[in-house]
Parts: C-alpha cells; structure tokens; sequence
C-alpha cells in the first residue's frame, strides 16, 4: 500500500513539474552564419509572457563556456516581454551549436539555441 502511494504521488509531482509555462518565442533558434574568430557576437531571444500571473527566470546557463547569457532579473508581468541575451565569442574555426537552458522559478525549464560557423 505505502509502495502504490508513493508511486501516485511521485507520478503527480512528476506529471506537474512536466507542464511548460505559455510563453511565445519571436525566435527559438538564432544562426548568426559565417561569424570572425575571436569577435563577440551577441543576440536577444524575446519573448511574451502569456500567463496568467507574473514569472521570474532564476537561472540562465549555457551548453559551453564560450556563451554567456544574460536574462530579465526582475518578474515578468502576465502580458510582458523578456528577453535573454546570448553572448558568443569563438576562440576555434567551424560549426557550432549552442544551448542555453533558462529556469523559471517553480521549475519550469526552457532551452534556446545559437549555431552558426566560425571563420578566420
């Protein structure tokens, strides 16, 4: 009996955390195309916040330590936009693809990516 519960309870706290928040992406995916060695290149996601209540993003971390993201620190009004900035900066030629995941508090997780080709 104490084995079927705790396997009712964990499949709801699973099944709840699963949920995604209602935001909208103007653009989920950036590729910045042929970018120079060495030169930074930054771009902005934005995106909509279509709940019904406020949310806060806690945390932004990228798939690398050449990218750095920057977010929206204060709480997102229902209605209002966002942004995340990715900031890449090559030190290596060639392809690449980024992700940057982005926590929303009550654990709610979002992932965007940059992807482009590094030239001399």
């Amino acid at each position: 009996m104490k084995t079927l519960i705790l396997s009712i309870i964990t499949l709801i706290s699973f099944s709840l955390k699963s949920q995604v928040l209602n935001l909208k992406f103007a653009k989920e995916t950036h590729d910045f195309g042929n970018i120079k060695q060495n030169k930074p290149v930054s771009f902005t996601f934005s995106f909509t916040n279509n709940e019904k209540k406020a949310i806060t993003i806690e945390s932004a971390s990228a798939s690398c330590g050449c990218t750095t993201p920057n977010w929206t620190k204060t709480p997102i009004r229902a209605g209002k936009k966002g942004e995340i900035k990715a900031e890449f900066n090559a030190a290596s030629e060639g392809p690449f693809t980024k992700t940057i995941t982005v926590n929303f508090v009550g654990g709610y997780r979002k992932e965007i990516t940059i992807k482009g080709n590094v030239v001399k």
